[in-house]
């Protein structure tokens, strides 16, 4: 199940960063090329996919650290 959360997260970071890279300009050819509400919608994903991400790897280890 972890694994399957971390390729979601990992695809919508990539997502995140492509939507935030054409809102600002950078990757033309696109409708969203050069529109700031793009960049903001890349910008929100990209974060939530971090936060998915570090969540993935600090909840449900079952493991404890003794020592």
């Amino acid at each position: 199940m972890r694994l399957a959360v971390r390729i979601v997260a990992l695809l919508a970071l990539l997502a995140g960063v492509v939507f935030f890279f054409q809102g600002i300009g950078v990757i033309p050819g696109s409708f969203m090329t050069g529109r700031s509400e793009w960049a903001v919608i890349g910008a929100a994903l990209v974060a939530g996919a971090a936060a998915l991400l570090w969540l993935s790897g600090m909840v449900g280890t079952g493991r404890t650290r003794e020592g």
